[in-house]
């Protein structure tokens, strides 16, 4: 038996080559920001998207488990004037896993600018601030790439702060993944004034060498006349990374075999790799998943767990382990993987989902997955061989990126008969009376 451990990689090491990195935070509060700049049609003035992301365990919590920052944004020119500033509050549940993440629009020019961002935890003061240098030109025919953790469709009326068209972009604001948790990792980008022409585009993933580890065959993209703005999105496989570093997106646009422009997008990534077991626990902080381990109990045993005291659990925790360091670490590492991959905004990795099934069944031999799709709900089938060709289904039926179990052929487990229809109803999300286990 295995368990895992991150291999960190430091931003300082990297060189001038590293630039379009986020910039990370100095002081008592660590945030990433990163920027992408789009043409908004209106002359000279062009739209700057300043993305934020922060761990939210560093937030102190209130007698309701709410944390509560203050956001202040300023951009000012290389000769000290002030072109934009916002500020505001963001009130997030606090939980132990997750990060908050934001975007804030602003208007900028071309030229030279520092935008400054700082959070501050309302509660006790505590302030990071991150300094980012700006050198801003007109995008030309292609806008700058966003990185994203996931892209979806958006529910109709979506006020949603990511909301871009009918897409919700949740930006990667640290340029940073982690395999295999994020084994997936999502662009965004904008094309303009190319009205009627027909192009290809080509997606690379370069290693730290600048040598192609991932190449998508070329997508033929017809533009209608007349269209001055082009919404594109994309996903890039990560799991061909098997060595840490600095990696980066390259897209390049081509018509008749004349190349029309090229982009690229620095990201980092790190490994999640497994390590030999030395016989103790791993890092201190995930010692004990008290809140998890009900997950693995019968109902009665779970019922009995949750009425203990946080000393009773700890000894229940210890007691149900016992001696089976290699069953507790590996249980420590899954719990680590849902809590990296499939936490959000309001809901902790093990409480969705796919993070419970992750936690109790592992890591599935296969997944079938369709994020993208204008006549279905966006879902994922897992697929384990090992057990039995045990498989199940998760649809985000709402549109707001919690996938929820609609089938499995495991017995006991929520099902419903009618599971594919429910991926045709796109605007539906309500319950169903054909629901089988539990």
């Amino acid at each position: 038996m295995t368990r895992s451990t991150t291999v960190p990689l430091l931003f300082l090491v990297f060189s001038a080559a590293a630039m379009g990195l986020a910039t990370v935070s100095d002081g008592n509060i660590d945030f990433a920001i990163d920027t992408a700049v789009f043409d908004i049609g209106a002359g000279d003035t062009l739209l700057l998207e300043v993305y934020q992301e922060a761990d939210i365990a560093q937030f102190s919590q209130d007698s309701d488990g709410m944390c509560l920052y203050t956001t202040e944004i300023s951009l000012i020119s290389a000769q000290g004037d002030t072109l934009a500033v916002d500020i505001w509050n963001t009130p997030v549940s606090w939980s132990e896993a997750g990060s908050a993440v934001n975007c804030k629009l602003l208007p900028v020019l071309e030229g030279d600018w520092v935008l400054t961002v700082s959070m501050t935890d309302v509660a006790n003061g505590m302030q990071g601030v991150a300094v980012r240098e700006l050198a801003v030109e007109q995008p030309g025919h292609f806008s700058e790439i966003e990185l994203a953790r996931t892209i979806m469709p958006a529910v109709s009326g979506s006020v949603n702060s990511l909301l871009k068209g009918s897409l919700i972009v949740f930006p990667a604001a640290s340029t940073r993944f982690v395999v295999p948790g994020e084994s997936m990792l999502y662009t965004y980008q904008e094309l303009y004034s190319l009205g009627g022409a027909d192009i290809l585009r080509h997606s690379r993933l370069l290693n730290p060498e600048g040598l192609t580890i991932f190449a998508r065959p070329a997508d033929a993209i017809s533009i209608p006349e007349g269209m001055e703005t082009v919404a594109l999105t994309d996903s890039i496989d990560l799991s061909v990374v098997q060595v840490p570093g600095l990696y980066s997106i390259s897209v390049t646009y081509t018509q008749n075999g004349d190349t029309l422009g090229s982009v690229t997008k620095p990201l980092v990534v790190e490994l999640f790799r497994p390590v030999a077991d030395s016989g103790q626990a791993v890092e201190s902080g995930l010692s004990r998943c008290l809140d998890e381990l009900p997950l693995l109990l019968s109902q009665e045993e779970a019922e009995m767990f949750n009425r203990l005291d946080t000393e009773g659990q700890e000894l229940y925790y210890d007691n149900y382990w016992g001696d089976r360091t290699q069953e507790r670490n590996g249980f420590l590492d899954r719990s680590r993987v849902v809590a990296s991959r499939y936490s959000t905004f309001d809901k902790e990795g093990w409480r969705t989902d796919r993070g419970r099934v992750y936690l109790i069944y592992g890591e599935p031999d296969e997944v079938e997955s369709n994020p993208f799709s204008t006549t279905q709900s966006p879902f994922e089938i897992w697929s384990y061989y090992s057990s039995g060709q045990e498989s199940f289904a998760f649809a985000d039926l709402m549109g707001n990126g919690d996938y929820l179990q609609i089938y499995s052929t495991v017995e006991g487990e929520v099902s419903y008969q009618n599971w594919q229809d429910m991926l045709m109803n796109v605007s539906a999300g309500g319950s169903t009376d054909d629901e089988e286990g539990f």
